[in-house]
């Protein structure tokens, strides 16, 4: 954790974001909650899912249901352990449904925020 102006604590992304606007929107998102940054691709908003970093300091590695909000609006999804790479995940089940309903477009950063860890909910900030 680093200390910012105004005694206002940050962490850090979980993950090291690809590409100079999501490390630049990661610099500059405030939490105290932890978060990971994704980068949208093309590929994302059809038949790929975007990986997510090891979580393993927050959550167990194994399959779990999630819950994703932006605003009022909230999606399940299933978070899935990688068989080739034990440390990482993928968004699955409902990641789509998400991607089209949220309106994500190529280009767009997305912040996860983990704002529940007892239900892993987590706020999406879509830059």
């Amino acid at each position: 954790m680093k200390r910012r102006a105004g005694d206002v604590i940050r962490t850090s992304s979980l993950n090291r974001p690809v590409g100079a606007r999501a490390r630049e929107v990661a610099e500059e998102f405030i939490s105290n909650n932890p978060f990971f940054t994704i980068s949208i691709k093309p590929a994302y908003l059809t038949a790929d899912r975007p990986y997510v970093p090891n979580l393993q300091r927050v959550i167990e590695n194994k399959k779990r249901n999630v819950m994703i909000q932006i605003g009022e609006r909230s999606w399940n999804l299933k978070l899935l352990p990688c068989s080739n790479n034990i440390r990482s995940r993928r968004l699955s089940a409902g990641w789509s449904l998400f991607a089209r309903e949220s309106g994500l477009q190529p280009g767009d950063v997305c912040i996860f925020e983990l704002i529940n860890k007892k239900d892993l909910v987590f706020k999406v900030h879509v830059f």
